[in-house]
């Protein structure tokens, strides 16, 4: 018998009902279906149900169960959400009988330096240092591969994957990158120094950043619970060996569609700059 694990928003009104009109509709054909509360477990495929946040705890969930994820869309328009309800249930019934394309991102584990001050870590999108207290800064030194590279004073580090480069990484200011490029991203969170840009570095890559100076810190994982860590804890970041496992609808939209949508970007090819009325005293820039 198939399986499907369901997470679900459950703040969410309608994404627990699109959930309860799966359920129903799956159990009928026979498939078993649970509802997973951040906890691993023996299932075939599992679906999150909600927006993008909602997608990421499935992704945790079906890393650990090594099966694949897939997203309904409940709410706005996410960069990870692969489907409407009402075309979920047939998505789903593909998935099961191994039908529907399943596509892998890469993924990050965090591991101490060591010691045991956390357990390890896996994100789909990020893996964040972070200052403790309000108004205080962290020091991190980074380092890649054993090489020193500098030592930033900052609200923290964020060490992203392609698919997490639209996510908390952008809003630090760093780059969009696609999913299909393995690399890792390490970017500042408001450095109090003049070098503020992002690091674009190999998969193959293992970055370490130590908390240095007087203030202890946090470290997360796709916004999961923090863990604390005190001055003198080295967080090793690398690719997971267990990467997310997303199922794709074959007419999906593709990255750089979705990140027009998502960013309101010009959409009409006529609505080029050459098309657009400018007042006279603007023409050419200069005046």
């Amino acid at each position: 018998m198939s399986s499907v694990g369901f997470v679900i928003h459950e703040g969410r009104p309608a994404a627990v009902a699109a959930a309860g009109a799966l359920r129903a509709s799956l159990e009928e054909d026979g498939i078993s279906c649970v509802e997973l509360r951040g906890r691993a477990a023996d299932v075939d495929l599992v679906v999150a149900v909600g927006g993008d946040g909602t997608f990421l705890r499935g992704a945790y969930v079906a890393a650990q169960a090594d099966s694949p994820v897939l997203g309904v869309k409940v709410g706005r328009l996410g960069f990870l959400t692969e489907v409407e309800p009402p075309d979920a249930a047939s998505l789903i019934r593909e998935a099961l009988e191994g039908r529907a394309a399943i596509e892998e991102r890469l993924a990050v584990v965090a591991e101490p330096g060591s010691g045991d001050p956390f357990p390890p870590q896996w994100a789909m999108n990020e893996i964040m240092v972070e200052k403790r207290a309000r108004h205080r800064l962290i020091r991190l030194q980074v380092a890649v591969d054993g090489e020193y590279v500098t030592t930033f004073s900052a609200d923290g580090v964020i060490v992203a994957t392609p698919t997490g480069s639209t996510a908390y990484s952008f809003s630090a200011r760093g780059p969009i990158v696609s999913p299909d490029v393995p690399c890792l991203i390490v970017t500042p969170i408001a450095a109090h120094m003049v070098f503020d840009r992002s690091f674009v570095l190999g998969a193959g890559a293992v970055v370490s950043l130590e908390v240095v100076g007087d203030e202890p810190g946090l470290v997360s994982a796709d916004g999961r619970e923090t863990q604390e860590i005190p001055v003198g804890t080295e967080v090793r970041i690398r690719a997971s060996n267990r990467p997310a496992r997303l199922v794709r609808r074959d007419d999906a939209a593709g990255f750089l569609t979705r990140v027009r949508d998502k960013f309101d970007l010009p959409g009409d090819p006529s609505e080029t700059p050459s098309t657009v009325t400018m007042p006279a005293g603007d023409v050419g820039g200069a005046r």
